[in-house]
């Protein structure tokens, strides 16, 4: 099985998945992708931030 190595290889994967998605009419589920990689930023930025601050995301209790 492949894993992407990082944040950034695993963006790029998601958005060509959701070219691929659009190009063959899977309308759906290139909505999820689009959805995916809205969600996929957003942890970024969460994993940055709490970085930042010093926190473990694992401790994150939300």
């Amino acid at each position: 099985m492949y894993l992407p190595e990082d944040n950034e290889q695993m963006f790029e994967i998601l958005a060509e998945l959701r070219v691929y998605a659009a190009m063959n009419a899977f309308t759906n589920l290139a909505e999820e992708l689009d959805d995916a990689l809205v969600l996929l930023r957003t942890e970024i930025r969460r994993q940055e931030d709490l970085a930042g601050s010093g926190c473990h995301p694992s401790m994150d209790k939300r």
